[in-house]
């Protein structure tokens, strides 16, 4: 299993027609936690592999955790974010994350981009923050 860092700018990426603040993913992960999720490049995520969701504003932060159902797949004639996979919001640790997010002040990697792997000393944060 591997960790991953995805990052949101709830200013401009929608969730179901909503911005994708943080209230609002916290609302999914209650009432429609399974959904698909999308990337400009492609990375070898696999079922089991968690991602952290670090939303990049207006605070800097990492508050929601969801777990990858299946491999990504490519999507034609998308040609910004032309991959896709499944994954499903975990409630008890994105309700945790929630209540005590993790801030960007707080993380190794003071400067994420893209979608990288998570550093041990971050995950270790992440997951005492999500009770996990």
């Amino acid at each position: 299993m591997r960790d991953w860092l995805f990052i949101l700018d709830p200013t401009d990426t929608t969730m179901d027609g909503d911005l994708s603040s943080k209230d609002r993913v916290l609302e999914l992960a209650k009432t429609a936690p399974r959904r698909e999720w999308w990337l400009a490049r492609r990375r070898h995520m696999a079922p089991g592999d968690r991602i952290w969701i670090y939303f990049a504003a207006p605070l800097k932060e990492v508050a929601a955790v969801t777990e990858v159902e299946g491999e990504p797949y490519e999507v034609t004639g998308e040609a910004q974010h032309p991959w896709r996979f499944r994954a499903a919001l975990n409630l008890d640790a994105t309700r945790a994350l929630y209540r005590s997010p993790v801030p960007l002040a707080a993380l190794a990697n003071q400067h994420p981009q893209g979608v990288p792997l998570v550093r041990d000393s971050d995950l270790a944060l992440f997951l005492r923050h999500a009770e996990l």
